[in-house]
């Protein structure tokens, strides 16, 4: 998997104003109000202060649907009209997959429209100040709780994994040293799909194996970490067994994370 960028807000921005001028996008508000997905890439602000309980949900159109403590009622931004409009909390359907839906009888009311300032779109709701902004990357070297608490996507994507018991098992009763190495970019779409796996494997290993995660920029061929270790894109998790690299992760690997490293220890065992 080769490095992606993420859509974040400097390209928005510009998508924001384009769409303000698009009437066929400001006809499809229908559209607009289903299948919002969870994402982890910004951070709200109120009032000056990061609203860490925020859910922050994203539209392809796009649309934006955020719910947090600090707001008294979820709030829709709409770029197609330039608009912010709130919605009940009853007329919000989120589901356990991180998605979410605005119910064909909600009523929305208007609270205004919002401006773009730099990186981040900024609008005013029941008198609060309210930013919405890039999550900052995960750089260099990461523990477990780091990843964990810097995304609220991977939180939860982890929390829903469920690792094969008898893989966990299985690894847990390796003789040598095992250590995992994952290179991962939160930039990336596919990290951000896999990469929560392997954090909820790496819980369920603690104290047994090993893991350390290394966050990439974009376009890192020249970071020496991942020129070190030959890393050409992300996710890349590598394995080690008493010091000697025995494999790494393939693409199709990641869907069954604990897995794939119990075959690459169970052949290195047999090898050694």
């Amino acid at each position: 998997m080769t490095p992606r960028s993420r859509t974040t807000l400097p390209v928005l921005a510009v998508a924001f104003g384009l769409l303000a001028a698009n009437p066929l996008a400001a006809q499809q508000v229908d559209g607009l109000l289903r299948d919002f997905q969870s994402t982890g890439d910004f951070i709200l602000e109120v009032d000056g202060r990061e609203a860490r309980s925020a859910e922050i949900y994203r539209a392809e159109v796009p649309a934006f649907l955020i719910i947090a403590d600090e707001l008294s009622s979820p709030v829709l931004v709409l770029p197609a009209e330039r608009a912010v409009q709130t919605v009940g909390f009853m007329k919000v359907l989120k589901r356990n997959d991180g998605s979410a839906d605005i119910l064909a009888d909600a009523e929305l009311a208007s609270s205004g429209s919002f401006t773009v300032e730099g990186e981040s779109i900024s609008f005013t709701v029941d008198g609060k100040s309210v930013q919405v902004k890039p999550r900052p990357f995960l750089i260099g070297e990461q523990d477990l709780a780091g990843m964990l608490g810097h995304s609220p996507e991977y939180r939860r994507k982890a929390e829903a994994y469920r690792p094969d018991a008898a893989a966990v098992a299985a690894l847990k009763k390796t003789a040598a040293p095992v250590r995992v190495r994952v290179y991962f970019g939160t930039w990336c779409p596919f990290c951000s799909q896999y990469v929560p796996k392997m954090l909820k494997v790496a819980e369920q290993l603690a104290g047994e194996v090993d893991f350390e995660f290394y966050g990439l920029p974009q376009g890192f061929a020249d970071e020496p970490a991942a020129k070190r270790d030959e890393v050409h894109g992300v996710p890349t998790g590598i394995v080690y067994v008493g010091g000697q690299e025995i494999g790494r992760l393939a693409v199709r690997e990641w869907e069954n994370p604990e897995g794939a490293l119990r075959r690459l220890v169970a052949s290195a065992a047999k090898k050694g």
